[in-house]
């Protein structure tokens, strides 16, 4: 294989197996969970596990994207809208290849961590597991609506949380993030199959939208929501609104935010709702409190005590 088709494979396997877009998003969401764990930011202590940490997290991800795309393949394949997005569908990646690279991406992953933190080796085999079963038969949990939501909010609670025990010991703060996280991402499945009813319903894709209807899912996604600002607003009374940089930060967060995306009554389901705004503005604002909130507790900056 010559360089030129060397890189042509590589570029066809970041952007459409493993979705590189997707999996970027998906690591910076555990990197929350791994600076809330961290107990000290002094780069010789910390350089390390940051760098084992990147490598395990981004192998994990490549993985569930990969192995979803693997499993997919020939549904996607008769679909003109996905197939150019799946490179075994397409035929760019034998299945054969695929299989390889997703057992490569577990075997990195997997040895990355015995090396460094053997003690979470269990529990990473545990993550791809969850991961494994959402796409691959004979569970194939994306099958189930409802079950998927669950697997959403099981699997982002569960990654943010093993990123804040590799980082150092989670704390309370550590435990209410990766909580809120998990509920979040069943917010953002029960959106996505909201906003892709007509299409999923044409193609027999069975979603909880497609089985239940748009009106239950709508309420299906206030009945998610109102659980994730619960405890987003927890975590705003017990951490943010007691200090005064971190009050600050929310504060700026909620007015850029407004002026940014000027949701409107009834913009549902676009990012002019107020849902959205409810959804990515406050519960955004309010992690980006508690991330300084931790940092500056770490290094030791004085907040200024509001209260």
């Amino acid at each position: 294989m010559t360089n030129e088709k060397r890189k042509n494979k590589l570029t066809i396997i970041v952007t459409r197996y493993i979705r590189i877009d997707d999996v970027i998003k998906w690591c910076a969401i555990a990197l929350i969970g791994f600076i809330l764990g961290t107990s000290s930011f002094a780069l010789p202590g910390i350089i390390l596990p940051a760098i084992v940490f990147l490598v395990a997290i981004f192998f994990l991800m490549s993985f569930t994207f990969a192995i979803n795309n693997y499993y997919d393949a020939d549904s996607d394949r008769k679909n003109p809208r996905r197939m150019h997005h799946n490179a075994v569908a397409s035929g760019e990646i034998s299945k054969k290849e695929g299989m390889l690279l997703n057992i490569l991406f577990v075997a990195i992953s997997l040895l990355s961590v015995f090396f460094f933190k053997p003690d979470l080796v269990l529990f990473l085999l545990l993550l791809f597991v969850w991961m494994a079963v959402y796409s691959a038969p004979p569970f194939r949990l994306k099958g189930y609506p409802g079950v998927d939501v669950v697997w959403h909010i099981g699997g982002f609670f569960l990654f943010t949380l093993w990123a804040s025990l590799f980082a150092g010991s989670p704390t309370t703060l550590s435990w209410l993030v990766a909580l809120s996280i998990g509920v979040f991402s069943g917010v953002g499945q029960l959106w996505n199959h909201y906003v892709d009813y007509e299409f999923d319903k044409k193609m027999g894709t069975q979603t909880f939208a497609v089985r239940f209807g748009l009106e239950t899912t709508k309420k299906a996604i206030y009945g998610v929501l109102a659980i994730h600002l619960i405890i987003v607003l927890l975590l705003f009374f017990l951490y943010s609104s007691h200090y005064l940089i971190t009050l600050l930060i929310v504060v700026g967060g909620l007015i850029a935010g407004f002026l940014l995306f000027k949701p409107t009554k009834g913009g549902f389901p676009t990012r002019k709702s107020i849902e959205f705004y409810l959804t990515i503005v406050i519960g955004g604002s309010v992690y980006i409190s508690c991330l300084f909130y931790h940092f500056f507790s770490v290094i030791g900056i004085d907040l200024i005590a509001l209260y």
